[in-house]
């Protein structure tokens, strides 16, 4: 049907010039029916394009700016949806392939510094006042004031064969996202756990936490130690979260305690949940027995911030006497505790 119209299109468009030739209209009295007809045989030709191409016009440019962003070492940016549409898209990614992630708070920020107010450590209870009360203590408890988020670089290089650049026939476009995302989540669940707090990196879950709760006794954790951290959590129940070591809840597991160890079991095996805590396992967490160590941390995650900048990156990078390209992806990203109140961690004694 579109290349019948495109006939008829082609037929009055001859006809047009032959009347403008031949004195019969003027040429500006036709340059209006002559654009619309030009118009309507642009648009049908792209359709008939788009209908007959095994991949869309604009996925093949897309990839074809990639390859050649390659060969002449341009910084090239996936996705030319905006920069913040394009962090969230990247914490949407993130979310899916890592559990903690997730769970996390994203902040998003143009620069590279992301200021967020914190009310902590929350507005004291309430309490009852006489009609009229003109007495009232303030709250010294709550106070409102700036967390700062100063996202870092973190950096994540693929080498590229020159084989499989001119010859391959893989979609880069499909294909860099996904191995650049999976890259990124590793490294940032990591930190988001297990950051030291020190240089750049993000202050994790496990770093210097106030809140300390101690096991009754040496050694791996009992269930009655992770039921005791479970219930520091009691008015978060449906948020919070337990996150530990795989090798921590095997121990734990494995408590021969007569009472409260088999009543807790099933829970745990069943629904990964204890007093209705969810647990959350990560080869991340640590898993060090020694006097003082953190094994688990207690926490309502929505209080745990992540920052991410607005930039995403991939740039080519070729070498003297070096054959590769170099795929060099940069995203700009911090973390920390925002309430630190709301962590606990469970330390062996």
């Amino acid at each position: 049907m579109n290349k019948e119209e495109l006939m008829k299109i082609d037929i009055q468009l001859r006809s047009l010039s032959e009347k403008v030739k031949s004195g019969e209209i003027k040429a500006d009295e036709a340059k209006i029916e002559l654009d619309n007809l030009k118009l309507q045989k642009r648009e049908i030709s792209q359709k008939i394009a788009q209908a007959n191409a095994p991949v869309e016009s604009e996925n093949r440019n897309t990839m074809e700016d990639i390859r050649k962003a390659m060969i002449e070492k341009r910084a090239i940016t996936l996705n030319g949806t905006g920069a913040i549409n394009q962090i969230k898209e990247l914490a949407k990614e993130l979310s899916q392939k890592k559990e903690v992630l997730s769970l996390v708070k994203y902040f998003y920020g143009a620069n590279a510094s992301t200021n967020i107010p914190v009310l902590s450590p929350t507005l004291a209870t309430p309490a009852t006042a006489a009609e009229g009360a003109t007495t009232i203590a303030a709250d010294t408890q709550a106070l409102i004031s700036n967390k700062s988020i100063t996202p870092h670089a973190f950096v994540s290089i693929l080498p590229v064969s020159a084989e499989a650049l001119t010859l391959g026939t893989v979609n880069l476009e499909t294909e860099l996202p996904v191995i650049f995302a999976d890259a990124f989540a590793d490294g940032f669940a990591k930190q988001v756990i297990n950051g030291d707090g020190t240089g750049l990196n993000f202050n994790g879950l496990f770093n210097n936490v106030t809140n300390e709760i101690e096991c009754a006794a040496a050694g791996n954790p009992k269930m009655a130690d992770l039921v005791k951290l479970a219930l520091t959590m009691k008015d978060y129940t449906d948020e919070a979260v337990i996150v530990m070591s795989p090798t921590i809840y095997s121990g734990i597991l494995a408590d021969s305690t007569v009472g409260v160890a088999e009543i807790y079991k099933e829970e745990l095996i069943r629904n990964k949940t204890i007093e209705g805590v969810r647990i959350i396992l990560t080869g991340y967490a640590p898993s060090v027995l020694t006097t003082g160590s953190t094994v688990a941390i207690a926490c309502r995650m929505s209080d745990y911030g992540f920052g991410l900048a607005s930039e995403i990156t991939i740039e080519p990078i070729k070498k003297v006497g070096d054959t590769n390209t170099y795929f060099q992806s940069i995203v700009f990203a911090n973390g920390t505790r925002i309430v630190e109140k709301n962590f606990y961690g469970l330390v062996t004694k």
